[in-house]
């Protein structure tokens, strides 16, 4: 039975479909709604990885706030409560497998749109969490 749902978002243009679908799930399922939107940082590297450049603070600041705010609008959309939206700043995979184990997740759902090489299925994020999460895992087309 699954009593705990959780969305992990990328706040894309299409990532409604898949937030419709976790809320139509989570509704029929009677399961509860967590949301996770994770902010990956990624340096950039030049050179073969002798040289990065400094990440820009407050452009990142400026990232985090309209993330924050994109994700409480989405939160606010899908009646999920604020306690219940999560934000995170590190690998995809790792804070939705992370929170997913917290959380105590029966399901994590994610959108699926790889276009190339071993993503052309699935996609980077979504493989890599389908293949290290210990509960179930559903990839929405978009």
């Amino acid at each position: 039975m699954i009593k705990h749902i959780l969305l992990a978002t990328d706040l894309s243009e299409n990532s409604n479909i898949v937030a419709d679908k976790a809320k139509q799930m989570a509704e029929m399922l009677q399961a509860k709604l967590s949301i996770l939107y994770v902010l990956e940082y990624r340096p950039v590297v030049y050179g073969g990885g002798e040289f990065s450049l400094p990440v820009d603070t407050e452009l990142m600041a400026l990232f985090e706030k309209n993330a924050r705010n994109s994700l409480e609008q989405l939160g606010s959309d899908l009646n999920v409560a604020v306690e219940d939206q999560y934000f995170a700043v590190d690998s995809v995979r790792q804070a939705v497998i992370d929170l997913a184990e917290s959380l105590g997740s029966d399901l994590i759902i994610i959108g699926s749109h790889g276009t190339h090489g071993p993503a052309l299925l699935l996609g980077s994020a979504a493989n890599a969490i389908l293949h290290a999460a210990k509960c179930d895992v559903l990839a929405v087309r978009i």
